[in-house]
């Protein structure tokens, strides 16, 4: 059976300057990530160079960081402001998201989706959020679509067996992921021309902190919704 591939292309527009951003990012099923682009790897891409402390991957099997490599266009863009003024267009298999809003909340929702599906075992946790990419998500909305994914995954694993529901296991998915954003930032700051990029991951890494932080106010914000629920379990 052949794969199933799903595209999303961003399109930024920038207000004071011809430029114009495009990059698609394509996910089959299969791994549920997308290539890495095509052209010379630079040396900051080696695994070895400020590897994350929490990597799993072995230089010996490895050359490349896998979401290093991803990230390659992001690191050349010309010159602009994390704060520049944007259009976004971003095309999907069944609707168009238009979005007027800043550089840095554009490439943050774009690197979202690129470091979910760049073959990082850190990040495959948001493989099945990045196959139904929701462009622009709101902190809230990553918490809920979070937190579902979680408990969905939670139930497929452990079906049969005695469901002690924790969100210890997510904490630590968070933790991991902060990690990689410290150092993912830091590996490229000083080959990126803009500040774009890296602040896109600084704001990624601020719903990374405070995820953790909802869920251990139970997130009573969340329970509402599920009240008309009751009825299902009672």
């Amino acid at each position: 059976m052949s794969a199933e591939e799903k595209t999303v292309r961003y399109q930024i527009f920038f207000k004071d300057s011809e430029f114009m951003f495009d990059h698609t990012v394509a996910v089959a099923d299969d791994k549920f990530e997308h290539p890495a682009p095509a052209g010379d790897i630079p040396e900051w891409c080696n695994l070895a160079y400020k590897q994350c402390p929490n990597c799993p991957l072995s230089t010996i099997w490895h050359k490349h960081c896998p979401l290093a490599v991803r990230l390659i266009p992001f690191v050349n863009l010309p010159e602009c402001n994390s704060y520049d003024e944007v259009k976004v267009e971003v095309t999907m298999e069944n609707k168009t998201v238009l979005a007027d809003t800043s550089a840095q909340e554009a490439f943050s929702s774009l690197l979202g989706l690129v470091m979910a599906t760049s073959g990082c075992p850190h990040t495959s946790f948001f493989k099945p959020m990045a196959w139904y990419h929701q462009p622009f998500s709101t902190p809230d909305e990553t918490m809920y679509r979070v937190c579902t994914t979680y408990l969905f995954s939670t139930f497929l694993h452990k079906k049969g067996r005695h469901l002690n529901i924790s969100f210890d296991m997510l904490k630590n998915v968070y933790k991991n992921i902060h990690m990689i954003n410290v150092h993912i930032a830091s590996r490229i700051h000083s080959y990126s021309k803009t500040d774009s990029a890296v602040n896109a991951i600084v704001l990624l890494d601020l719903i990374t902190k405070d995820l953790p932080i909802a869920v251990d106010e139970d997130l009573n914000e969340l329970k509402k919704l599920f009240e008309s629920h009751k009825h299902l379990f009672g």
